[in-house]
């Protein structure tokens, strides 16, 4: 509320009692947030149906890990080339159409999968795949960061996750007994009538948050502030169109962003390392059936929902660097029990556990990334960070297929439980994130008392020297 005060010497003064900010009103905010969760839920869920039958498929094709392989390479080497334009096109020209796009692409390369007659032809398919859809990521990233509080960002990157681990909850079960049932026909065509209906809620349900004019407006200050940039040598920092530098947009500071990335690529790394050898293990060595895998693949799947909605705002409360940490010592339990068990429960226990090291992890690292990174260039850190993700997801099957050979399955889980752990122990020594105690400090200044008082002394500070002017000029 607004109250008018008089004063004699300077007129009608009112007092600000409430700072109003632009953007979404919360509830809606939320909505989108969860209408977006359900969307990625649903796309997860028509991948995690087809997920479990890419060995079979392959297997069938004559071919094994090796060719499984260098297709998780082909979708990687696109990501990677892909992802940091895409977060940049995200920027510059909406969430939405990359949103859009890539559950497109979705439909159209489940619809490849499963007629690909060849293990050519499916490794292009995943190529392809791989680069159209490298922006979704990137996009919903800066959705949630344009409308979510920055205090509740892990919370609702957290939704989003959750999301994500819903659909390889019912995903990989089902797929794995319809196959079991009656063959490729119906998991497949199940997953791409799936993908269709997630485009089309995407079409109709969400809206664009990073809008026109607010792109323009972030135009306007980069440029404004190109132009405030010295002739001289910081000029650097601005290319030639006035905008800002790849470098200048980066987050800051650089050892955080660095060691997020490093924790962004190990994490994909381990997983991707054993992805190629952990179908042919649980059926050649352990005897598992394709619904039994999929029933794996779907605790792990419950385990980072539940964490996710529970403990995703963990980050938000007790800082990124300590959830982190523990997140990361969870999530090496699936390689410590692959490694150390081939008892079917055990398994699915150490993955239970690494499902809630992941719920911690995830939400804290997009946040942290997020945190240190400017507003007009958050789906371009994210495209950054998809790129390097799929930098880890393109080594680690590639030494796959030239240590294959000469290690057993538990060597390859090793490493990732080494890599994983060695991770956390980074995190623990080198991670310094700024924190936001300022950013608070800031926003209560908004709105205080002080702030109305200082207003008031430079209102009468002003109308004393004009007064005084006038009389000066009077005078003479």
């Amino acid at each position: 509320m607004n109250r008018p005060r008089n004063h004699t010497h300077m007129g009608k003064i009112v007092q600000a009692t409430t700072v109003s900010t632009p953007g979404l009103n919360p509830r809606r905010a939320r909505s989108i947030i969860i209408l977006l969760a359900i969307c990625t839920a649903l796309q997860m869920t028509s991948y995690g149906m087809i997920f479990p039958l890419f060995a079979r498929k392959i297997g069938d094709f004559g071919d094994s890990v090796a060719v499984l392989a260098t297709s998780v390479m082909a979708y990687s080497l696109a990501g990677v080339i892909a992802a940091p334009f895409m977060g940049s096109l995200a920027d510059r020209f909406g969430r939405r159409p990359l949103i859009l796009g890539s559950f497109a692409v979705f439909t159209v390369a489940f619809t490849g999968y499963y007629l690909a007659a060849t293990s050519l032809v499916f490794i292009v398919i995943r190529g392809l795949a791989g680069a159209l859809t490298a922006g979704l990521g990137p996009a919903t990233m800066g959705l949630v960061a344009d409308i979510a509080p920055e205090d509740e960002r892990a919370r609702w990157i957290g939704v989003i996750g959750g999301g994500t681990s819903a659909g390889f909850i019912v995903g990989p079960v089902v797929g794995g007994l319809l196959y079991d049932k009656w063959g490729y026909g119906p998991p497949f065509l199940a997953s791409i009538g799936l993908a269709l209906l997630t485009l089309l809620i995407t079409f109709f349900a969400i809206p664009e948050t990073h809008t026109r004019e607010e792109r323009r407006r972030e135009t306007l200050i980069q440029k404004r502030a190109a132009r405030l940039v010295p002739e001289t040598g910081t000029a650097a920092s601005t290319s030639l169109s006035g905008s800002v530098s790849f470098m200048a947009s980066l987050p800051q500071p650089l050892l955080a962003f660095g060691t997020l990335l490093f924790i962004n690529l190990s994490m994909i790394f381990a997983w991707f390392f054993i992805d190629p050898q952990l179908p042919f293990y649980v059926f050649d060595e352990l005897g598992w059936s394709t619904a039994q895998f999929g029933a794996a693949i779907s605790f792990y799947g419950w385990a980072t929902l539940i964490g996710s909605l529970v403990l995703g705002q963990s980050s938000d409360r007790l800082g990124r660097k300590p959830i982190l940490i523990i997140g990361l010592i969870l999530h090496s339990a699936q390689y410590v029990g692959l490694m150390f068990t081939n008892i079917y429960w055990m398994i699915i226990a150490a993955f239970i556990i690494a499902g809630f090291g992941e719920a911690l992890v995830n939400p804290a690292l997009s946040a942290a990334y997020l945190d240190i990174t400017p507003e007009e260039h958050r789906s371009r850190a994210m495209g950054i960070k998809a790129a390097i993700g799929s930098l880890g997801s393109l080594l680690a099957p590639a030494l796959v297929i030239i240590i294959i050979r000469y290690v057993p399955p538990q060597t390859v889980f090793s490493i990732s439980a080494a890599l994983i752990l060695f991770t956390a122990l980074m995190v623990f020594i080198a991670l310094r994130l700024p924190g936001r105690t300022e950013a608070a400090r800031d926003l209560a200044w908004e709105a205080s008392q002080e702030r109305v008082m200082a207003a008031q002394s430079a209102l009468h500070n002003v109308t004393v020297s004009a007064a005084t002017a006038r009389k000066l000029k009077s005078a003479a």
